[in-house]
């Protein structure tokens, strides 16, 4: 009787010690898969306004207001993907009356999408957004620039105009 409980409590010890050994296993991958460098999402506005913006120039948003994962460059303008994912990217231009604004999105230098602001004849501030959902890798870069072709004549500040994008999930 003596050797079939030793027997059960060797039994029920290896048990527990696989089922601690899965637990510790699980913590690691969810610690690993579950990261603080996972969490990404930026948003900047700028503190002046741009002016005479020649083509291809990059739209500089010069205040991070939010920079999880510390992907956006103020002074470039530039986002750099800390992590590979499906990002949620968009921006925001109001433009002067008379003027006009053309941007585009580049991912890598490919254009994404556009955004056209203008008010030539017009007598009111005109406002453009755009919203994209890409796949980016880690590394890869991601900008507002002045459409080829065009100028930015006139872009407000104090955050009428923004940039902002965050990680919807990993890839």
């Amino acid at each position: 009787m003596r050797q079939s409980s030793c027997f059960r409590n060797a039994y029920l010890i290896n048990s527990i010690q696989h089922q601690l050994k899965l637990v510790d296993d699980n913590d690691r991958k969810c610690a690993r898969d579950c990261s603080e460098t996972d969490k990404v999402a930026f948003m900047a506005k700028n503190s002046v306004a741009l002016q005479n913006l020649p083509s291809k120039s990059v739209v500089v948003f010069n205040t991070a207001i939010t920079n999880l994962g510390n992907g956006y460059n103020s002074y470039t303008g530039i986002f750099t993907a800390p992590s590979n994912g499906i990002y949620v990217v968009s921006w925001t231009i109001l433009g002067q009356q008379g003027k006009s604004f053309y941007t585009e999105l580049t991912l890598n230098g490919n254009v994404v999408a556009r955004n056209y602001v203008s008010a030539v004849n017009v007598r009111d501030h005109p406002s453009g957004s755009q919203n994209v959902v890409l796949e980016i890798k880690k590394d890869d870069k991601v900008l507002v620039r002045i459409q080829a072709g065009h100028e930015g004549q006139y872009m407000y500040a104090n955050g009428w105009s923004s940039f902002s994008g965050y990680k919807l999930y990993n890839m």
